[in-house]
């Protein structure tokens, strides 16, 4: 019987094989190879799909604080998803952030070679920071890595419009904010 070596690219790759019975190995960077599940194919005489799963093993401890560096005073709550890099597909479930300011994401690939792009969005901070506007990218290129997002500090201002020529409080009204 022969012995195949399957490319797969993006999470999916396709080999003509003879009918029978095949052991199933993975080497995939940044992902355990024990991890695979399952570990056998059985190829029948049509054309046949496999699903395949690997666990990976890198840690990314994403810090949320004042700064966006080490140091910076640390937001308190909150939460973090791993999205496309669109932010509209969410991968997982929301990772809380602690009241040190990180968020710790378990089992991410990684390569040291050419690191794994992963996307996070920010969907909740602490009452006194503003979440991250948008989504961001994350070069995991190390088995264990720490990245810092910038939470800058809010609170909250209180406006009034009076009528300037007879000084009542203007109905209704709009004012618009423009950051320089």
């Amino acid at each position: 019987m022969a012995n195949y070596n399957v490319q797969i690219t993006n999470g999916s790759g396709s080999q003509i094989m003879q009918s029978g019975n095949y052991s199933v190995g993975v080497v995939a960077s940044g992902y355990e190879a024990n991890t695979l599940s399952p570990t056998s194919y059985t190829v029948t005489g049509s054309a046949g799909t496999g699903n395949f799963t690997v666990s990976a093993c890198g840690v990314l401890t994403i810090v949320f604080n004042e700064t966006g560096a080490a140091g910076g005073a640390p937001i308190t709550s909150g939460s973090v998803v791993m999205t496309d890099s669109t932010g509209q597909i969410e991968y997982g479930s929301p990772v809380s952030i602690n009241a040190n300011g990180e968020a710790v994401f378990d089992k991410v690939p990684f390569d040291m070679e050419n690191p794994y792009h992963l996307y996070f969005k920010q969907l909740a901070s602490d009452g006194n920071h503003a979440p991250y506007p948008e989504v961001f990218d994350v070069g995991m290129g190390l088995e264990n890595q720490t990245e810092y997002v910038l939470n800058a500090p809010i609170c909250e201002q209180n406006f009034t419009l009076i009528d300037e020529n007879y000084g009542f409080p203007v109905a209704d009204a709009i004012l618009s904010f423009v950051g320089e």
